[in-house]
């Protein structure tokens, strides 16, 4: 697990020279809105054996981790879609309108999902001109091909892509693994819900094995074909939430970068054509300790090498590129402690107060916000707030948060997923400039 460091946590309490900065609420604004969710589901603490079937973890296991928001323009009109991934329930497609507001799209682009979806990511995977939807839930991925005009079909079966009925695919991934022009996929697997603990009762998820994800080549036809073994990325299984990749080494390739949290991170490099090797201890021994539940790929001081915002169920890190794919820890971060859960928001990297540096926002194991503002790779804590305020028990309540630019100013947004099924956007609360003083007046 995460072993924090031995510096002393800040509150919002806490004095610090960065400016304040505040979101406020304008979901009804933007007219987003979904329909009544289904009754909310929280993990049980305890499951017996014979109460147990796949179709148990597809009614009480999969609705329990929360959904997700995914992003994309499907038509090329410089507007934003979401598309909200709800398991349990149906899921969305929203169309941004000229005006602004959003618009569900639901009924016409025929991607409801399948019930049991945990996220979502857009692609031109056939070079059409159209981003296609991939969806990855329980059985695997989903992809809903972009026949323009805004409506989607269903082509898993086509594409080649056919999961396994009881394996929970947790993300998509869609990348150019072997630089040839083309999207390949990874679908990131957390667990087999077929291979149950051999005990009289047991926990979701402690319990639970983990297995290996999977990588798909474009085959440049339309359809794809699974190259997990060859490419050697079968062998460091994990229950995984989710893969990040970039060049991290600076060899004009996608390295792999997988998030598990039952064991520490694994980082593949590309070594082309289509081979990937585990060299997770080569990036950095120290760095390696701990287990995983999020994180985002972001340059932090603009030195054109990638670094890593790692989320943990205990804690946050920024990893600092080096080099050649190896990492330090930024000792100037300072440590929120985060709530001791696998599923739900821990934290996000955007630039948020638009000063061209990407910050984060995180809370902590009290369910309090921290706003930690990059001054170009040296992190201070700032005040922030949500108006309406956004208490104790706000935060827990998203299931995801995300950062988009969804308004007209170019800042910074912010829309996120409650675990209760519903929308909420904020945008950033300007300071008014103060007005000039009025000449005095001249003399005759």
């Amino acid at each position: 697990m995460f072993l924090p460091r031995l510096q002393s946590q800040q509150t919002s309490a806490t004095p610090n020279k960065t400016a304040s900065i505040t979101f406020t609420e304008i979901t009804s604004k933007l007219h987003l809105a979904l329909p009544p969710a289904p009754a909310l589901k929280t993990l049980p603490l305890s499951i017996r054996a014979q109460e147990y079937s796949l179709d148990y973890a597809r009614r009480t296991l999969v609705p329990a981790i929360g959904g997700s928001i995914a992003m994309g323009d499907f038509d090329h009109d410089g507007r934003t879609y979401l598309y909200v991934v709800i398991p349990g329930g149906a899921n969305h497609l929203f169309q941004q309108r000229a005006d602004g507001t959003f618009l569900d799209v639901t009924a016409k682009a025929g991607a409801r999902g399948s019930g049991a979806d945990l996220s979502a990511a857009f692609g031109d995977f056939d070079k059409s001109g159209n981003p296609s939807l991939f969806v990855a839930g329980l059985g695997g991925v989903t992809v809903y091909h972009n026949d323009g005009g805004g409506a989607f079909t269903d082509i898993t079966a086509k594409a080649g892509l056919k999961g396994r009925p009881s394996e929970l695919a947790t993300s998509v991934l869609l990348f150019d693994a072997d630089g040839d022009g083309y999207l390949d996929v990874l679908v990131t697997i957390y667990t087999d819900f077929s291979v149950p603990p051999v005990k009289a009762s047991f926990t979701f998820p402690n319990d639970f094995a983990g297995a290996s994800s999977r990588l798909y080549r474009n085959q440049h036809d339309g359809t794809f074909a699974e190259i997990t073994e060859s490419a050697g990325l079968a062998d460091n299984p994990g229950r995984t939430h989710m893969a990040l990749a970039a060049d991290f080494n600076g060899k004009g390739r996608i390295d792999l970068l997988l998030l598990r949290d039952n064991k520490p991170p694994a980082l593949f490099r590309n070594q082309g054509p289509r081979k990937f090797e585990d060299h997770t201890w080569d990036a950095g021994k120290e760095i390696w300790k701990y287990a995983y539940v999020g994180g985002q790929i972001a340059d932090f001081n603009h030195d054109g090498r990638p670094d890593a915002v790692l989320w943990s169920s205990v804690g946050n890190e920024v990893l600092i590129n080096q080099g050649d794919g190896k990492f330090e820890q930024e000792e100037s971060l300072p440590l929120v402690y985060a709530a001791n859960r696998a599923f739900g928001f821990h934290g996000l990297t955007a630039d948020l107060n638009a000063d061209g540096y990407d910050d984060l926002l995180t809370v902590d194991n009290k369910e309090r916000w921290h706003f930690i503002v990059n001054h170009a790779g040296h992190f201070e804590e700032a005040p922030f707030a949500f108006a309406p305020e956004i208490n104790a028990t706000g935060s827990q309540a998203f299931s995801f948060l995300t950062a988009a630019r969804l308004g007209r100013s170019g800042d910074m947004d912010l829309v996120g997923l409650t675990v209760d099924g519903r929308l909420e956007a904020f945008e950033r609360k300007r300071e008014a400039t103060p007005a000039s003083p009025a000449s005095p007046p001249k003399r005759k």
